[in-house]
């Protein structure tokens, strides 16, 4: 029997500034190649784990306005907003699932982003 693991989270890009892409470095080009396709991890960790990583960081710390989707992989239609800023990590709630105060919070570190997303997650 072969053993599957099914992915926790998905992370899409929603929107970025088409223009502004063509300028950037080939490296991270080939990052928004690949984020504009949905990409799925197999744990809030690792999803954490990349969204602070120095690439991640390289391609949001651009002059580029970039806006992603997270989404939980077993129930697609549960969505947040993910974007970035100096001061960390963006999370607005859309849809009206009164997971943050204001519907919005920002993770400045990555025990932070797993702790809100656990959180959320288990909500559902």
């Amino acid at each position: 029997m072969v053993e599957t693991n099914t992915p926790v989270l998905t992370l899409v890009i929603k929107s970025i500034e088409s223009e502004g892409v063509t300028k950037l470095e080939e490296e991270v080009q080939e990052l928004v190649g690949t984020l504009s396709m949905l990409c799925s991890f197999l744990s809030v960790k690792d999803f954490c784990s990349f969204i602070f990583s120095e690439k991640f960081k390289q391609l949001t710390m651009q002059e580029l306005e970039i806006v992603f989707e997270v989404g939980i992989y077993s129930r697609h239609e549960i969505t947040l907003q993910l974007s970035a800023s100096v001061d960390g990590v963006i999370l607005n709630d859309l849809i009206g699932q009164n997971c943050f105060e204001n519907d919005l919070v920002i993770c400045s570190t990555m025990d932070d982003l797993e702790a809100i997303i656990v959180s959320w997650l288990t909500n559902f």
